[in-house]
């Protein structure tokens, strides 16, 4: 377009995507992003972060999204993951309106380079872009073009009379010629064939800046470099590893990731069971102390080495897969599953860049309040390593089924490879860790009793249920009378995230939009992290950690109150002014949310919730 404007990354991840219009206020025109051009990250897992695009494209039957079917998703060739660095867009559309309301002709320029600012029927119209466009759950997008009249069988005759209305489902058409009448009527996609109800084969009339005229299909995962878990990736057994990792097994408890990749981690080197130089030496120190004979040394060493081996064996991927399989009571495939989940829940620890709330001696307040909460964790991460990856839209619908998931265009720059723009931030990030035995007594105080798997450690059992409850569970829908426990656990954790960002945002002056949340439902893990990497958000909530947690847990603890109360708290518990958050910080459409799964109160779904998880009779040795 020859004019150019500056717009930060997120933004271009959300507002500024292929397919997208946009009003380009500095030349008052409407346009539409025609490509993103950007750098290929190379620093990135493209396996796993397919995978994890995959789990929510699946959330879409096949036939929804064509252009994201299975074996596109599992082919990382036939992907390109860029950091956007320059948005190219284009008038869009060329259909203009007469503002002279006498004339009020639509003309479609379409096929013409030059636009003529008045209009070349009346010659003293001005002539305006048409705001409304036409759009199809398809994924179609098309201008709103005058339709031909019944009577002169042509369409350049035709007015838009908006019969002094704001509301397009007001206007008439009306032909200048024959001043014969029509409805809007959108018309029928031409670009599908819509399954089921033909009533769906419609397309909708929407301002062009409407939100249904498209939705950006966004992902957040963790970095994990390629190249320094190469090693790792490449055993078949990694996803146990991370789970005996999650459950706490003492074989990996002071082992990295990292490190399953020389001897130790294929249990067949000699080696591996030597002893280190330090060993050899205390051994030696005793025998020169007196402490131990030759004899005594040989066995002692002998000893040493065995246990060693013994740990090796029981530290291998295989003997670890079987362990975790059988201490839990969970079968293989759902631990496989869940790998990746697993990985990003543990993945903050390998860094070492941690600290837990409730171990600082300094802030006993904020500890008690985060225990009379339920939380068995506040970790302060300082290097999260998220990845926002946009990987396709809808239009007219988010919901699967409900429209078609589609891709963007392929990038002819890129061998005809599909675009995923991404954005990396390293952020500070607060993680909040539900106490797992607390979320059992509160759902069987409000009569929902879970079924733990049947595991030879009742321990590792317990922490394993929330892998089984959320396997295959689709958490980019409303969540449904059938499966409760999901409902309450999913609801607890994303309304205590919402609440978690409304107020930490307040305590450290920053907009809602500068945080934004991650969940990790199978670890009872919620996060709220920096989403910019400039400006006040640096630190933010690192010094809300250390110097205002007790005010950030009274102020999430006091937000029993709506300004819609009792209209919101009696119908869904959630509206914009208490718990909704933006696109960008929210990445499940702010469904699932309820004030009444911390506090007690009706739930659309479920009925009556007995006991908030925040109700202090949930507290360990309480009577209910």
């Amino acid at each position: 377009m020859g004019r150019r404007m500056t717009k930060g990354k997120q933004q271009v991840l959300f507002n500024y995507l292929p397919g997208r219009t946009f009003d380009f206020e500095r030349i008052a025109t409407i346009a539409r992003v025609k490509s993103v051009r950007g750098t290929p990250c190379n620093d990135l897992n493209p396996a796993l972060l397919l995978r994890k695009l995959g789990e929510n494209a699946r959330a879409w039957e096949e036939r929804f999204r064509p252009g994201l079917r299975d074996d596109i998703l599992n082919d990382p060739s036939r992907f390109v993951f860029l950091d956007p660095v320059e948005v190219q867009a284009e008038m869009f559309p060329k259909v203009l309106w007469c503002q002279n309301r006498p004339c009020g002709r639509v003309l479609d320029f379409t096929q013409r380079d030059r636009i003529p600012t008045n209009c070349p029927i009346c010659r003293t119209g001005r002539l305006i872009q048409m705001r409304f466009v036409r759009i199809h759950r398809c994924g179609a997008l098309e201008p709103l073009l005058p339709p031909k009249c019944q009577r002169c069988k042509t369409g350049k005759h035709m007015a838009l009379d908006t019969r002094g209305s704001e509301r397009f489902t007001n206007f008439l058409w009306k032909c200048s010629n024959c001043q014969s009448k029509a409805t809007t009527f959108p018309g029928q996609c031409r670009q599908c064939q819509w399954p089921g109800d033909p009533k769906l084969r419609n397309m909708d009339i929407e301002v062009h800046r409407a939100g249904r005229t498209y939705y950006a299909h966004t992902a957040v995962l963790l970095n994990t470099p390629h190249r320094e878990f190469d090693a790792f990736f490449s055993l078949r057994e990694w996803p146990f590893i991370a789970a005996a990792k999650f459950l706490g097994f003492p074989e990996v408890a002071t082992r990295k990731l990292t490190e399953f990749s020389g001897p130790a981690a294929s249990g067949t080197a000699a080696e591996a069971a030597g002893l280190t130089g330090d060993e050899l030496e205390q051994l030696m120190a005793r025998q020169a102390a007196g402490q131990l004979s030759a004899e005594q040394l040989v066995e002692e060493m002998k000893k040493m080495r065995q246990q060693k081996s013994e740990r090796n064996r029981m530290g291998s991927p295989a003997a670890l897969s079987q362990a975790v399989v059988e201490k839990t009571g969970v079968a293989d495939s759902v631990w496989e599953r869940a790998g990746h989940s697993m990985l990003e829940a543990i993945l903050h620890n390998e860094s070492g860049h941690t600290e837990n709330l409730l171990d600082r001696r300094t802030d006993a307040l904020a500890a008690n309040l985060a225990a009379s909460m339920g939380l068995a964790a506040i970790t302060l991460v300082s290097e999260f390593p998220i990845i926002t990856a946009t990987y396709g839209y809808s239009r007219a619908d988010y919901t699967p089924q409900e429209c078609r998931l589609n891709p963007f265009p392929p990038e002819r720059q890129e061998a005809g490879k599909l675009p995923i723009f991404v954005d990396q931030v390293q952020a500070d990030a607060l993680l909040l860790k539900l106490d797992e035995d607390r979320v059992i007594r509160w759902l069987v105080g409000n009569g929902f009793a879970p079924t733990i798997p049947n595991g030879r450690d009742p321990r590792m059992s317990v922490r394993a249920f929330p892998v089984t409850l959320f396997d295959n569970v689709p958490l980019y829908q409303s969540l449904q009378a059938d499966n409760p426990q999901a409902r309450l656990i999913f609801g607890l954790l994303h309304t205590l995230s919402h609440i978690s960002v409304r107020r930490a945002a307040l305590l450290c002056g920053l907009d809602h939009t500068s945080l934004s949340e991650y969940i990790l439902p199978r670890a009872l893990t919620c996060a709220i992290y920096c989403n910019h990497r400039f400006g006040a958000t640096i630190g933010a909530l690192s010094a809300l950690f250390e110097q205002s947690a007790s005010q950030w847990l009274s102020a999430v603890l006091d937000a029993t109150r709506c300004v819609y109360d009792p209209v919101c708290k009696d119908t869904v518990g959630s509206c914009h002014a208490c718990t909704h958050l933006a696109e960008t910080s929210c990445r499940f459409f702010n469904l699932n949310l309820n004030r009444s799964f911390l506090f007690g109160g009706p739930d659309p779904v479920l009925g009556n919730v007995r006991f908030g998880y925040f109700d202090r009779s949930l507290d360990r040795g309480s009577e209910q």
